[in-house]
């Protein structure tokens, strides 16, 4: 379903639970593990304005979770009163006001500050600092530059900036710091020039011995060594374990495209009808945002297979993401109708194909997850590949029960996991879909207190224990702090 369809879906269905009382007032796509869902903003329309009353999930068929009621009406109405009781936010404009007062008078810094900022944008006052170069100014950028981090398509080069400053300034060590986080951003996107440049900065500051065991002397290399081109199609991970005929099939109906550095290879809900294997370059994955706009979530490089929806997702399959060519790159085209009569006569080859697909899920929900979002590219394919299994239940399975340490932790895909307490089974919580169980215990090796249960219709990711405590053991522990607030 497209964004209009689900639109029309939920109206409908509002309508003819509540008439004309309840509307839509906006749908927008989220990741789950599953796959892609929408969530729609419902509203009762008043005469002081719109009340807000539930988001609400709406899956394929047009079904939306929870079922609104009389229940979610009367509670959004109690929310209204009971804001209307608070008392009222001052006059923002009028504190302005005094502030512009006090600096006509020239007593004020902090007006003058306020004043210069709502006239002047921060990156126009942090290049006229940077521009000057003097102590006092590089100082004023230093306070400013921290601010530009918000946007994310330029977090690597603001993060370059404050390493440059702070060399300027006489603080090497902070500076490495700030390498260090500009050379993760830049490894995210694949970005060799910026890459480069980041590692001479960084070998400049450590020198030459400390520089090999560097962390940006290791994102380079690793980076490199990701963009070699590959020769051959079948040097593609998902495709090497076919042989004679399926090969020569696959073969014979593959062609090669050349694309242009920000050529889009398919759009985000465009029907799918190919699948693609990267020879050379970057192929860029792009989301579009809640918000609005796109957000690279990714770069693919040589040997990744894309486009599994074109196999998997039926006729009216629709791609998931953008890819756009992040530069001159080699894609080799595959026909979706010659992959699938494989499939067909192959059962291991179509659980490959299907196992790709739930980890790119996996991988676009780490993208748009409050927590897993924090981390850098690299250090979520090393999570990814701490993925031991999914595997479905049909009936109640006890997956980790009390008083073991675990071998595994647990990303829900669907349905539950309910945890139990004591010998008589206390049912003592749920754990619900797109949420993670036991990670914690799982890196420090701790034998929880409950058992969790998978309910019936259940689909779980498991995580290898051994190789989480690795990932921890070898990562910064920023990294550790990330992983430990998981579920």
């Amino acid at each position: 379903m497209n964004r209009e369809q689900v639109w029309k879906a939920a109206s409908d269905s509002l309508r003819a639970s509540f008439g004309r009382l309840l509307d839509v007032r906006d749908v927008r796509r989220v990741r789950r593990v599953a796959g892609e869902a929408w969530v729609v903003t419902v509203a009762l329309a008043s005469s002081a304005g719109d009340l807000h009353v539930a988001d609400v999930a709406v899956d394929d068929s047009g079904a939306m979770t929870p079922t609104l009621t009389a229940d979610h009406v009367i509670e959004a109405v109690r929310r209204a009163e009971r804001a209307s009781r608070r008392p009222p936010v001052e006059d923002a404009l009028g504190e302005l006001g005094e502030l512009a007062n006090l600096a006509a008078g020239g007593d004020d810094e902090l007006g003058l500050d306020v004043l210069s900022e709502a006239q002047e944008p921060v990156e126009k006052r942090v290049e006229g600092a940077l521009a000057s170069g003097d102590a006092d100014s590089l100082a004023v950028a230093r306070v400013l530059l921290p601010r530009l981090l918000a946007d994310h398509a330029r977090r690597g080069a603001t993060l370059f900036t404050m390493a440059e400053v702070e060399v300027k300034l006489g603080e090497p060590s902070l500076a490495r710091g700030y390498l260090e986080a500009a050379a993760r951003e830049f490894a995210d996107r694949f970005d060799l020039p910026a890459l480069e440049k980041t590692a001479a900065l960084e070998l400049q500051l450590a020198g030459a011995d400390a520089f090999s065991g560097s962390p940006v002397r290791t994102l380079l290399e690793r980076s490199r060594a990701r963009l070699r081109p590959i020769e051959d199609l079948f040097e593609a991970r998902s495709l090497a374990a076919l042989s004679g005929d399926a090969r020569r099939t696959i073969g014979s109906s593959a062609t090669l495209r050349t694309l242009s550095p920000a050529e889009t290879l398919v759009s985000e809900g465009d029907p799918a009808r190919s699948l693609y294997v990267v020879k050379s370059g970057l192929l860029g994955v792009w989301l579009e945002k809640p918000s609005g706009g796109s957000w690279l979530v990714r770069c693919c490089f040589p040997g990744w297979l894309l486009g599994e929806s074109s196999v998997l997702g039926g006729a009216d399959a629709r791609c998931a993401a953008s890819l756009r060519a992040e530069r001159v790159s080699e894609v080799w085209t595959l026909d979706a109708a010659a992959v699938r009569a494989i499939m067909d006569a192959d059962e291991a080859f179509a659980r490959t194909i299907a196992e790709t697909k739930q980890v790119h899920r996996i991988d676009s929900f780490f993208s748009m997850h409050e927590t897993m979002g924090q981390l850098d590219v690299q250090v979520r394919d090393d999570v990814l590949s701490c993925i031991q299994r999914l595997e479905s239940f049909e009936e109640e399975t006890t997956l980790l029960p009390a008083g073991v340490v675990p071998r595994t932790a647990c990303l829900v895909a669907r349905g539950s996991i309910a945890l139990f307490e004591g010998d008589d089974r206390r049912r003592v919580g749920v754990v619900e879909p797109d949420s993670f169980y036991g990670v914690r215990d799982a890196i420090h090796r701790i034998a929880p207190a409950v058992s969790a249960v998978a309910m019936p219709h259940t689909t779980v990711a498991f995580f290898d224990a051994e190789r989480l405590q690795r990932l921890c053991e070898r990562s910064p522990e920023h990294v550790v702090a990330v992983l430990e607030r998981l579920g």
